[in-house]
């Protein structure tokens, strides 16, 4: 009994926080303070998707979208109560999750729990009281009114991450959420100082925040998480522009060509952004799948592209200024991408681009292929496009569209 009694403390020997706040060893805490979404990250930004009243956390199901924790947790004893609004629901929570969503998907990557729909649910007046148990070493046991529900091993050593709740257009209700870590010393849960300062240019719901030029319609829509473009406006300018003007920026967006590829001939790039040359003098050319292009313009101007699409050289280049035979032989070598780091055709790709002052660093993938490289002339300030502009039948979408001001 002795034995017992102690390994029972040593378990509840903990520290939580909240809000920035330290807790003190062996505290259990209140994640939810029944008045507002303090502690909470709305990602999705979706407007009216989550609200509290009467105490609750309310999910509308308005669009695809989840509610992440603030701070970041490894191993917790985490409980609430839940009640689904609709008698089949597709709603979750995910654990270990990463703030932004995973590459193409409007949710995060982690352990899944699928709630129980309203049709399953046992719990008094409607409510399933849930208690999940993440331990440090990767068990995670989940009972839902004190009956084992699932029980799964992680594999690997979990890192600090965040618990997400997660509605695919569901409606629900949340409340009496608490959590007490039960991680190591040495990883113990930290206040979050770093929060999320990413801005959703688009909500899964709407083009709020972009110009839709008569030609525009019907050409360029939402369709759940996804922002798809048919290949057909009829504007001269056939780019999509966001309503906002951006200085200096982290930029995120997912991207996916959706033509069927087509043998096509693409000319080989050098790594000083000249095209390579055959001995009579004339463009050396490879065959690639071609499933169209497009790219993203910065502060306003095309010539400022990050190009998109699959050819030799592979995407990430900024076209306008490796084309500049004006420009010193430097500036044109490093706007050329170091590597190709494009997924196969039909797969989406995701675009990290830091722009500060005049210099740029374009992610694909993981993958760094434009290094801080200058951008001489660029403007201080301007728009954000989203690129059709000279290939007929441009099949694509874009997804996960956040920016972070800097």
């Amino acid at each position: 009994m002795t034995a017992r009694i102690t390994a029972l403390l040593i378990v509840l020997l903990a520290i939580s926080c909240h809000s920035g706040r330290q807790v003190q060893s062996g505290e259990s805490i209140s994640l939810f303070n029944g008045v507002d979404l303090t502690g909470w990250i709305n990602v999705n930004q979706a407007p009216g998707n989550w609200l509290v009243k009467d105490g609750h956390i309310a999910c509308t199901g308005k669009a695809p979208a989840y509610l992440s924790s603030e701070n970041s947790y490894e191993a917790f004893a985490l409980e609430f109560d839940y009640l689904p609004q609709q008698a089949d629901t597709n709603a979750f929570m995910v654990l270990h999750s990463d703030m932004l969503p995973s590459v193409g998907s409007p949710f995060p990557g982690g352990e899944k729990i699928i709630f129980k729909t309203g049709k399953e649910n046992t719990g008094g007046n409607g409510w399933d009281h849930y208690k999940i148990l993440c331990t440090q070493q990767g068990l995670v046991t989940v009972w839902v009114n004190g009956k084992e529900y699932k029980r799964f091993t992680v594999s690997g050593t979990s890192a600090p991450r965040h618990c997400s709740f997660v509605s695919d257009s569901a409606s629900f209700l949340v409340r009496a959420i608490s959590l007490r870590d039960l991680s190591t010393k040495a990883n113990k849960t930290k206040a979050n100082t770093d929060r999320f300062h990413f801005q959703s240019l688009y909500n899964n719901t709407d083009l709020q925040q972009w110009n839709m030029e008569p030609g525009h319609e019907g050409h360029w829509t939402a369709q759940n998480h996804v922002i798809n473009y048919d290949g057909k406006s009829s504007e001269k300018d056939k780019c999509l522009w966001s309503k906002k003007s951006f200085r200096d920026f982290i930029l995120i967006a997912d991207v996916r060509l959706t033509r069927k590829p087509e043998p096509a001939l693409s000319p080989v790039v050098l790594p000083n952004g000249e095209n390579a040359l055959n001995a009579d003098g004339s463009v050396q050319l490879v065959e690639v799948p071609y499933a169209g292009d497009t790219g993203i313009y910065l502060r306003g101007d095309s010539k400022n592209q990050v190009n998109i699409g699959y050819r030799y050289i592979g995407s990430g280049e900024i076209y306008g200024y490796r084309v500049d035979k004006d420009l010193p032989p430097e500036i044109r070598a490093a706007v050329t991408p170091a590597k190709k780091a494009d997924r196969p055709p039909g797969e989406w790709n995701r675009f990290v681009i830091t722009l500060k002052g005049d210099r740029i660093t374009v992610v694909l993938n993981n993958e760094t292929v434009i290094s801080n490289a200058q951008l001489p002339g660029i403007a201080a300030e301007g728009a954000i496009a989203l690129q059709d502009d000279h290939v007929d039948n441009n099949l694509f979408q874009f997804a996960n569209i956040y920016i972070r001001e800097l």
